[in-house]
């Protein structure tokens, strides 16, 4: 099967099952080859419902890995994502999600995403550029400081499993703005949160039970 084959049968295969219900999400799934951000894998395999493992550390342990595609298509289902947006997304990765958050959004919008790892904020850099994917400011550091600079966020979307919700990210986001983050324990065991902030608080509106590999700080 042909890369874009794969991935309409992808996209046909989540709108389904029910993880693809708007065609803005659709839209970007269908425009955004996988398969050009994930090594090591066949371009149809790319496309299967797995995680797949992009880093690991000195003794051979997962540390960063591309979410299964059911998993990206509900996150971004939830964030609820409009053109204009300005959105800060922790944990680059692959820059696959960067590069759907983009398509989103749109020209007029921005997407901000921090990555601890150097060597993979550098990749996805390369790939989004090869795709002429712009209107992505790349940052190099601590996922939970988040990225004050440009704040307040429309929506901020946590890639990566955190132990907590950061009060930074609750500074950073706009009132009203949502924030969608995998809470999980030491075992990358949770839940996907979706809370939206109103004045100093969150309000959760709904929630999906997750697997995440744990955040790491410098």
């Amino acid at each position: 099967m042909k890369p874009d084959d794969a991935r309409a049968a992808m996209v046909e295969r989540l709108s389904s099952e029910g993880a693809v219900y708007t065609s803005a999400v659709a839209r970007a799934l269908e425009s955004v080859p996988r398969h050009r951000f994930v090594e090591g894998v066949g371009p149809e395999a790319a496309y299967d419902e797995v995680a797949i493992t992009v880093k690991t550390n000195g003794d051979g342990v997962a540390i960063s890995s591309a979410s299964q595609p059911t998993i990206v298509a509900a996150m971004l289902e939830l964030s609820e994502l409009e053109p204009g947006h300005v959105v800060l997304e922790i944990g680059t990765g692959t820059g696959y999600n960067t590069a759907l958050l983009a398509s989103i959004v749109g020209a007029e919008g921005t997407v901000v995403t921090v990555e601890l790892e150097d060597d993979l904020g550098v990749a996805a850099r390369k790939r989004l550029r090869e795709l002429d994917i712009g209107h992505v400011e790349f940052v190099m550091g601590d996922g939970a400081a988040g990225h004050p600079q440009r704040a307040p966020y429309d929506r901020i979307i946590v890639t990566t499993g955190a132990p907590e919700i950061a009060a930074t990210w609750v500074d950073q986001l706009r009132d009203g703005g949502r924030l969608i983050v995998p809470v999980v324990n030491s075992g990358g065991v949770g839940r996907i949160r979706c809370l939206v902030r109103h004045g100093a608080g969150l309000e959760e509106i709904t929630s999906m039970p997750c697997g995440f590999l744990p955040m790491r700080t410098p």
